[in-house]
């Protein structure tokens, strides 16, 4: 394995805090701020950008592989303490550089035309999950520990995530983001944030068997889109081969169908009051319990998480990495004394006080609808900060939805199935067996795929027409 480092502009530090190196046909960015936790900060960002961008253009259409050298954490997410502190400072320029230069990042994950591969083995955090979730493959292990926690923190669920969130079933991307909600490695990927489930042991095996897999000569320039698929099932046929084959005889997903089902109608609300007011009226002790922990996030952060999500379901990739780089920027300008993302911050992460009352988050009553409008538009107070263009086209590409689907069947590739627009052209309705069987057989029988179909059964499958013989698709939940 010929390793070929990137030198380190930290003077004294004794290794850089990114390793590159190549082994056979494989590209690995080994994450190396082991005592931070691979904590992203403005050096990482800069000594991956370069690397990620060059393994695209080279001529082999390798695999690229990001893992860590710390044995508890791929990324325990953006070290943002520095952008709050400058907050403090009147410098929120500082923040704005930080978050253009991430970005940028995540966006050149999202459209890099060769299989990407993240090892999410140990801590994935906000940041961690930005470098992970834009990707076709995301392994989880037994050691994962997903998580977005930026509501602790006064600001929203940023790297992108508002575009990979909304796009989860059932609003389970806005309950994990919403409430911070700690997803182990099962969970995670039953969710779908993750794609494979792969024991952590097996993780040096499994690279060198990527590292081995000879990529295809192909002609002329490839993208995300048009990239090479065969290459992209090869190794997609790799992860499934080293993936575990049965869930745990105990294991049971964090949230029943009926949590499911209160998940996907409260987050269906157009704004964070609708969402609690619907919580309250339902009733059930899930619906209190998720009601109790929203109620003491700050209220500036839930109601611009909310239109972010909702927002980002609609918009493309690019234009969604815009939209919250105008809003973190919006965010730096407030004044410290009125600003929750770095009162959170400081409180927390620098000053670390561990009182509950502490820090005390902006009068819920000023968060309206103004503010959230405020927030996500682009004002003559902060375009000063903001870099033309603020997501680069890196690779000429944009998209609505992720050109590579590599995980567990979701609603819409059952709700297709059920209704024959899935390219089958059937006119007929097939029973719940038939679906099970379809999708068993469509993912060689990945890794919880009957329990992924009993969930959405549950909720959007319908047999109590035609004798309970044949599933027909539930409307979604209304407004």
């Amino acid at each position: 394995m010929s390793s070929s480092l990137t030198p380190n502009p930290t003077a004294g530090a004794e290794e850089p805090v990114v390793l590159t190196s190549t082994k056979n046909h494989a590209r690995i960015i080994t994450l190396n701020r082991v005592r931070k936790l691979n904590s992203l900060n403005t050096e990482m960002i800069e000594l991956m950008t370069p690397p990620l961008v060059g393994f695209a253009k080279e001529k082999a259409n390798n695999v690229t592989i990001l893992t860590s050298n710390s044995p508890k954490a791929l990324c325990a997410g953006g070290d943002v303490a520095e952008c709050a502190v400058q907050i403090r400072k009147g410098n929120p320029g500082y923040g704005a550089d930080f978050f253009d230069k991430e970005y940028n990042l995540n966006y050149i994950i999202s459209t890099l035309p060769k299989p990407y591969i993240s090892l999410m083995d140990g801590i994935t955090f906000g940041g961690g999950v930005g470098l992970s979730v834009h990707a076709p493959f995301r392994v989880a292990t037994e050691k994962t520990k997903l998580a977005m926690p930026e509501m602790d923190i006064g600001f929203f669920p940023d790297v992108g995530t508002t575009f990979f969130l909304p796009r989860l079933d059932d609003k389970i991307g806005y309950y994990v983001a919403l409430t911070g909600a700690v997803l182990p490695g099962l969970d995670a990927y039953i969710a779908g944030f993750a794609t494979h489930y792969i024991k952590s042991e097996k993780i040096p095996q499994l690279i060198n068997r990527l590292a081995s897999l000879q990529p295809p000569e192909i002609e002329g320039e490839i993208s995300v889109v048009s990239g090479n698929n065969q290459y992209f099932s090869q190794v997609n046929d790799i992860l499934n081969d080293f993936s575990e084959k049965k869930l745990p005889s105990d294991y049971k997903f964090f949230l029943s169908s009926d949590d499911i089902a209160t998940v996907n109608k409260a987050f269906s609300q157009n704004t964070i009051d609708d969402v609690f007011k619907y919580l309250e009226q339902d009733g059930s002790p899930f619906a209190k319990k998720t009601l109790d922990t929203l109620l003491k996030k700050p209220k500036s952060s839930l109601a611009v998480a909310l239109a972010l999500m909702n927002r980002g379901a609609e918009n493309s990739i690019k234009q969604q990495f815009e939209l919250e780089m105008v809003s973190a920027t919006n965010i730096l300008a407030i004044p410290a004394e009125h600003n929750d993302f770095a009162k959170g911050v400081i409180h927390k992460l620098v000053d670390k006080i561990k009182d509950p009352f502490f820090p005390k988050w902006n009068d819920p009553s000023t968060i309206d609808e103004k503010y959230v409008k405020d927030t996500l538009s682009l004002s003559k107070n902060t375009e000063k900060y903001l870099k033309e263009p603020y997501i680069k086209k890196w690779f000429g590409i944009d998209f609505k939805e992720y050109p590579h689907q590599t995980g567990l069947p979701t609603n819409k590739d059952v709700a297709n199935y059920i209704a024959g627009t899935d390219g089958s052209n059937r006119t007929y309705l097939p029973t719940p067996a038939e679906v099970f069987k379809h999708f068993k057989i469509k993912t060689n029988d990945k890794l919880g795929v009957d329990l992924k179909i009993k969930q959405i059964l549950d909720l959007h499958g319908e047999t109590a027409k035609y004798d309970h013989k044949y599933v027909t698709w539930k409307d979604e939940p209304t407004k």
